[in-house]
């Protein structure tokens, strides 16, 4: 008892079935593509992130050096304008 399938019966729902599971899996390989896409710029963006808060950390070191740098010369110029006073007053008592 062998049973022929009669495509002209079955043959064009089958059809349009399998393009549908075709589309179906075509449209998760799309959701997976985007989803690895989406992951990879991710991790690119985390990746500069972390660099530039490295880079900003390198710049606050700096920025701490210099104004302890400045603050040193400030203190100089302080005591050297305090100098200057003491010279110029002592020149004005010997006139």
């Amino acid at each position: 008892m062998s049973r022929t399938i009669n495509l002209s019966k079955v043959g064009i729902p089958a059809i349009l079935f399998a393009n549908a599971i075709l589309l179906v899996c075509g449209v998760a390989q799309a959701d997976t593509d985007v989803a690895y896409n989406l992951k990879r710029t991710r991790d690119a963006l985390l990746g500069q992130r972390q660099e530039l808060l490295n880079a900003q950390h390198a710049v606050e070191v700096q920025l701490n050096q210099l104004q302890q740098r400045n603050d040193r010369i400030n203190a100089y110029l302080r005591d050297t304008d305090s100098s200057l006073r003491d010279v110029e007053t002592a020149l004005r008592t010997t006139k």
